[in-house]
């Protein structure tokens, strides 16, 4: 069976909407009922999109319900933040002139975004988080076993992409210097994550994204990459890989992407990670192509033994309903590279991100995922008995 996973925000429900939107941390204290329920109800909407007994994902997340954002809830979690000093995010003029010439309503929505001001650092950051992201982590997973979910994961950032939203003002000596550091403390948050049961999935659109968005790193996007590679290994380093996953994208804005990173430098830094399974962004127009990219790699190099990829099936930015027979072609494609085993069906990022922000309707987004279960289905049928004997002698060695 090949899994059915997305990668992990889903929108929040008009309760716990309106208390983010009064919350000074980015972060749900308090309000247990409140939240509760509408984790349960993502995890619901995941497994079963068109109601109780329709088909949907099996590796479900507590679609990050009680944050607005996938970075902007640490300031409650790290001391070192100021308590009173915020300011915008810096490095971004490539994004906002894509935005500009190509979709300027969107544009415009982002002055109200959770990510328009953020608080500022003001000393090294120290993580002192590990009861809220236990207590989180502890009842995703108490809430998918009561749900009959298989398997759920919870989503921390990489220690790269909190450099994107974070500027390290004068607390750190170089960008170096602050990545590695945020590898010792973010792995804390990991720790907790996967010491209550849950999966971990390390959101990491550094690791693409950051082209356009890192100006403010004092160095190129492609010097830095490896840096960010390496401190993601240093952060899971002796931690589960098999319960590992880690998000690349190229950010999770409705543009051109004319001005994304190249996939033929950013792969072999991607196939570095330590972790069990890398989740891709391969569904959208832009980079469904990157197919090409990654059939070139394994023809020259095979494939790290052990290593999963979970497969964008689905283009979160556009209200185009995939059909199964869309969402089955694209992953063919890499079950037919990778051999079935080792692939999952997923989305190029999440639904709702930032909160607010989402790029589709939710009527749509339910769709989007009832259709990647019979896609997946569809696919499963099309490999049927034969499918460990399809690759085309490059695949990677299976015994």
């Amino acid at each position: 069976m090949i899994e059915r996973t997305f990668v992990g925000s889903w929108y929040r429900t008009p309760e716990l909407e309106k208390i983010l939107r009064e919350s000074p941390t980015g972060e749900v204290i308090g309000h247990e009922k409140e939240v509760e329920l509408a984790e349960r109800t993502a995890i619901r909407e995941q497994l079963h999109p068109l109601g109780p007994g329709s088909k949907g994902l099996t590796f479900v997340s507590n679609g990050e319900q009680r944050k607005s954002g996938y970075t902007t809830y640490l300031p409650n979690r790290f001391y070192g933040f100021s308590k009173t000093e915020k300011e915008p995010q810096s490095g971004i003029s490539a994004v906002l002139e894509e935005l500009q010439e190509s979709n300027p309503d969107y544009l415009r929505q982002l002055p109200e975004s959770p990510i328009s001001l953020l608080p500022k650092v003001e000393d090294r950051l120290t993580y002192r988080g590990q009861p809220l992201a236990s207590a989180e982590a502890a009842q995703a997973v108490r809430l998918a076993r009561e749900e009959g979910a298989p398997k759920v994961f919870v989503s921390a950032p990489s220690p790269g992409v909190i450099t994107v939203f974070f500027p390290p003002g004068k607390a750190y000596h170089d960008h170096i210097d602050y990545v590695y550091s945020l590898a010792g403390e973010i792995r804390k948050e990991y720790e907790a994550i996967l010491e209550a049961g849950a999966y971990l999935q390390v959101d990491a659109p550094d690791l693409a994204m950051a082209k356009q968005m890192s100006a403010g790193w004092g160095m190129d996007f492609y010097e830095a990459l490896p840096h960010h590679v390496d401190a993601i290994n240093e952060a899971i380093k002796g931690l589960p890989k098999e319960r590992i996953r880690v998000h690349y994208c190229y950010g999770n804005y409705l543009s051109s992407h004319v001005n994304d990173a190249d996939f033929r430098k950013v792969l072999p830094e991607i196939l570095r990670l330590k972790a069990g399974t890398i989740v891709g962004e391969t569904a959208n127009p832009r980079h469904e192509g990157d197919f090409l990219i990654y059939e070139d790699f394994v023809k020259r190099n095979g494939w790290p033994e052990g290593l999963r990829l979970a497969v964008s099936v689905l283009d979160v930015k556009t209200p185009f309903v995939e059909s199964p027979e869309t969402v089955a072609l694209r992953l063919d494609r890499y079950a037919r590279l990778l051999g079935p085993e080792n692939v999952m069906a997923s989305s190029d990022c999440g639904f709702q991100t930032f909160l607010g922000l989402g790029n589709v309707t939710k009527a749509v987004a339910l769709r989007k995922l009832a259709s990647l279960a019979e896609g997946t289905e569809l696919e499963e049928k099309r490999l049927g008995e034969g499918a460990r004997r399809i690759c085309d002698g490059y695949c990677i060695k299976r015994p």
